[in-house]
């Protein structure tokens, strides 16, 4: 628009600058050797110049000075002329002021329409690149005339350009083959010819490649144009990396157990479908249950549940082969299945599990795993049922050493406790000795006996799952670290009701820190509602601690302790019970 302004402006100055040339230098030539009177063409410039500067209202004006001038130059000419010459004079001015006047208020009328035409067009052209670089999405714009060269990057916005960490300048140097993943390029390609040979739109996914390297999953939606015979590709691409990863997570979610990363239960009953093949015979199947999880569970904590069944995971996983599959199959189960492995294969598998599960590192209680298999050896035999018998035979395995597998779990606490509390062997003989002294004093059954003896033992079971810092503290425990301490009766409480040799302990166990005036904890029960174990354990055990001291508290002697034993008498521990112990001891060192 300014350009074609200043060209028409140009364009008016050079008219002007003509016509005062003429009315200067060839009026008086022309009226000289033509015989027109200067007057005569003076009034025809004069209507030019006037229509130049006000149109065809200047044209008019010009006219009407013209035949006025024309008429005093008749009236006054001392030359006879005739009248007709101001007629034909009239007629002539009129008509060129008006034609002339009327054609130049249509040039600049036109000149108006194209200067808002070019307006509008630059408008328009502003808002397409306002629109252009501002949509959310990746625009491009590809030359797909040569779709088996070099496709050519025609334009592109800002929003592409920061995907793809290049500056507009670069990206325009660069080609189709430059942005995408060569393994895409092809497809791409493809797409485009569709483009280049029919007008149809294509929605399809690619991998562009930005300029660090990085693959970028993209949707694309192309279109094509024309455009001065050619035709060019438009592609609006969206980003689709995360939803792409939400895809692959939920689709690796449906298919893998989420704890442990290996396959899950819906996996392995599609691959059973799939192998049950006659050219995977023999097929074998493993069955595995974790020994004692609820007892870690309880014991310490779920957290520590989870851990033991990755570790197991782990070592199911790096004991089988690639092509076999290995699954959670339920809470504590798993699952192998082992494509064209015969039995005795099998057998050699489970051996390297069971080693390689002995050699895990798991904290205080040894991971173990039952395991049972059986193996498909002709296509009549129903899959589900030989996955049932080797349930049923990890079930008899399970069975025949779960004995030897809580003993050595409860070996294996006792030792941790010692390890992580100031409960010795030796503070355990002496409980054992002191409960049989009572046992005897009050003439009760063997059967008390025994759940003292072991009682006495295993008591503060329940501390392994305390951290050590706070069981071995020697300064004031903080309220928190003394909250922590008194659930361990809880927990002791948990680990003897999963094992069926210390269920009879159990409550024991959760009632030896209650007091005779229920003050204790956890439930805060009072006097005989606290079970007779546990009333003359509390005893004993207080006894054993202030004769022997701990970090925390220096030892006392015989007779201050028996004193503290009588003072807490009726408050802390049973009376009856206290009165005899004390017998006891003072006969015992007299």
């Amino acid at each position: 628009m300014d350009l074609f302004t200043t060209k028409w402006n140009k364009y008016k100055r050079l008219l002007m600058i003509t016509a005062i040339i003429a009315y200067a230098v060839l009026i008086p030539i022309v009226s000289k050797y033509i015989g027109i009177p200067e007057r005569g063409i003076l009034g025809t410039f004069l209507i030019f110049l006037f229509t130049m500067m006000w149109g065809l209202k200047g044209g008019i004006i010009g006219a009407v000075y013209s035949i006025i001038n024309l008429g005093y130059y008749i009236a006054n000419s001392p030359h006879q002329i005739d009248n007709s010459f101001l007629v034909l004079g009239t007629v002539l001015y009129l008509f060129i002021g008006i034609a002339l006047g009327r054609l130049l208020d249509v040039v600049r009328s036109q000149k108006a329409n194209l200067s808002n035409l070019l307006e509008s067009l630059e408008q328009k052209e502003t808002n397409y690149h306002q629109l252009f670089d501002t949509i959310v999405d990746c625009l491009f714009v590809f030359d797909i005339n040569d779709i088996y060269g070099h496709v050519n990057i025609v334009d592109v916005n800002t929003v592409a350009c920061k995907l793809l960490g290049y500056g507009k300048e670069e990206i325009l140097q660069l080609t189709c083959n430059d942005l995408i993943d060569k393994d895409y390029l092809k497809k791409m390609k493809y797409f485009f010819g569709k483009l280049f040979h029919a007008d149809q739109e294509f929605l399809f996914e690619t991998i562009f490649i930005t300029k660090q390297g990085k693959k970028i999953t993209v949707e694309c939606h192309c279109n094509s144009i024309s455009k001065n015979g050619k035709v060019f590709g438009i592609c609006v691409a969206r980003d689709i990396s995360e939803r792409k990863a939400v895809e692959e997570k939920i689709r690796y979610l449906t298919f893998h157990d989420s704890l442990t990363g290996i396959y899950n239960r819906a996996y392995f009953e599609n691959e059973l479908e799939k192998y049950d093949n006659l050219r995977y015979l023999p097929i074998s199947i493993i069955i595995g249950d974790m020994n004692g999880l609820k007892l870690v569970n309880d014991a310490f904590g779920h957290d520590e549940g989870d851990r033991l069944l990755k570790i197991a995971a782990k070592c199911l996983k790096e004991s089988c082969r690639q092509a076999d599959t290995v699954a959670r199959y339920g809470g504590d189960e798993f699952v192998i299945l082992l494509p064209n492995t015969t039995n005795q294969e099998t057998e050699d598998i489970i051996e390297r599990i069971k080693n390689k599960i002995s050699q895990a590192q798991f904290g205080p209680v040894p991971p173990s795993i039952a395991l049972g298999s059986e193996t498909k050896t002709v296509m009549n035999q129903d899959i589900h049922l030989i996955l049932k018998q080797a349930e049923d035979k990890m079930y008899q395995q399970k069975l025949t050493s779960e004995q030897s597998n809580r003993s050595a779990v409860i070996t294996t606490l006792e030792r941790t406790l010692i390890e992580v509390s100031e409960e010795t062997e030796l503070h355990a003989l002496r409980l054992q000795a002191l409960c049989d002294q009572m046992c005897e004093k009050m003439n009760l059954p063997g059967s008390l006996k025994s759940e003292l003896r072991l009682l006495a033992v295993l008591h503060d079971i329940g501390k392994v799952a305390i951290p050590q810092t706070i069981l071995t503290k020697a300064s004031e425990l903080s309220l928190d670290e003394w909250r922590l301490i008194k659930q361990h009766p809880e927990i002791g409480y948990r680990i003897a009701q999963s094992s069926p040799d210390l269920a009879f302990i159990a409550k024991g166990i959760l009632t030896h820190h209650e007091r005779w005036d229920g003050t204790g904890y956890p439930r805060g029960l009072k006097g005989e509602d606290i079970p007779l174990s546990s009333r003359i354990l509390a005893i004993v055990d207080a006894y054993d601690v202030m004769v022997s001291g701990r970090a925390y508290k220096e030892k006392m002697s015989n007779e201050d302790a028996i004193e503290e034993i009588e003072r807490t008498s009726g408050t802390q521990f049973d009376p009856n019970l206290a009165k005899i112990f004390i017998e006891i001891i003072i006969n015992e060192n007299v």
